[in-house]
């Protein structure tokens, strides 16, 4: 018996960056657990948290496609034609991106998830990974109290908030997102409250907080 047909994606890697291709194929259950799956998802609480990631100015990050035209091919997991207009990740260091769809690998050549972002306007968007994503404000003067100490923990071998001096770090960071205002406030707070669940800062694609930290 077969699987429902599903639309894959092969990725190509230039470095360490990805670029997004697809074709639709059958998966048949015997070889379905060695076979890489693919499955391209709609991640509500993302996309709800609106237009507050940044793409890293890293020359390893893939380029950005310019134009509606091209962000529609990208939604539909097809690559924009070659010689599709593309800008650099430094030309948009000032544009604000939002999580828009998300791509999972599973099986065999699975890696970490790929996103599809773009700016509000839809002029800019790429597939990318959260190594190359950044909370927009992440670096600014008034989360300097939060991303200190969220930075401590991620550079331990064990980031567990039950070790003493994560918590430790832990709770200076919920203390210092409690002095921000207005939405910057309501999203750090709701994501350390998601990483205090989580009990650890090991969990890659999930807390955008995290992403580029």
């Amino acid at each position: 018996m077969k699987f429902q047909k599903l639309v894959t994606s092969a990725l190509l890697v230039a470095g360490t960056a990805s670029v997004l291709a697809v074709a639709p194929v059958s998966v048949n259950a015997a070889t379905s657990k060695t076979a890489p799956v693919v499955a391209v998802q709609n991640k509500a609480n993302f996309t709800k948290e609106g237009y507050i990631m940044r793409i890293l100015n890293d020359r390893d990050a893939s380029p950005i496609y310019v134009g509606k035209a091209n962000y529609n091919k990208l939604v539909k997991n097809v690559t924009p034609a070659k010689g599709a207009k593309t800008i650099s990740p430094k030309k948009v260091q000032k544009v604000k991106f939002r999580i828009e769809k998300v791509l999972n690998v599973k099986g065999r050549g699975a890696g970490a998830p790929v996103y599809l972002v773009a700016s509000k306007d839809k002029k800019y968007s790429t597939w990318t990974t959260q190594a190359f994503l950044q909370y927009y404000y992440l670096n600014s003067k008034s989360m300097q109290g939060v991303t200190k100490p969220l930075k401590r923990i991620s550079n331990r071998l064990n980031t567990s908030l039950k070790k003493a001096n994560n918590k430790r770090d832990f709770n200076a960071a919920m203390k210092a997102a409690k002095k921000l205002r207005g939405s910057q406030r309501d999203f750090v707070l709701r994501s350390l409250n998601q990483l205090k669940k989580d009990g650890s800062m090991n969990v890659e694609g999930k807390n955008l907080l995290l992403f580029g930290l």
